[in-house]
């Protein structure tokens, strides 16, 4: 049980700090009414190296607090419930980058 709860918090755990990440490195400095490309997204994510190093941070902080410290079971539930929100808004936006790359290659 305590993997599962350990996967849990870990996933949480990244889930917001890439958030935070984000906020603070990006959205913070632009305009209003800006956008900002796909590829400087990924490029502060899933091609920088010290991302995918806070995930492996982040799960094994989960499994460390998950193995110590069990927890009362309201703490569980308002993490998995808050922690919908960012895979709902993960979601969408890998179905955006879907749709859209198969409108730039002219097929609709």
């Amino acid at each position: 049980m305590w993997i599962a709860k350990g996967t849990l918090l870990a996933l949480w755990l990244f889930r917001f700090g890439t958030m935070a990440w984000l906020y603070i490195v990006l959205y913070r400095h632009l305009p209003p009414h800006s956008a900002v490309a796909i590829s400087v997204i990924t490029a502060l994510t899933i091609r920088n190296q010290f991302w995918w190093g806070a995930l492996v941070a982040c799960f094994v902080f989960g499994y460390a607090i998950a193995r110590l410290w069990s927890g009362p079971l309201g703490f569980w539930i308002v993490l998995a419930v808050t922690g919908l929100i960012p895979a709902g808004c993960l979601a969408l936006f890998l179905v955006l980058v879907y749709k859209l790359k198969h409108i730039s290659q002219g097929h609709l």
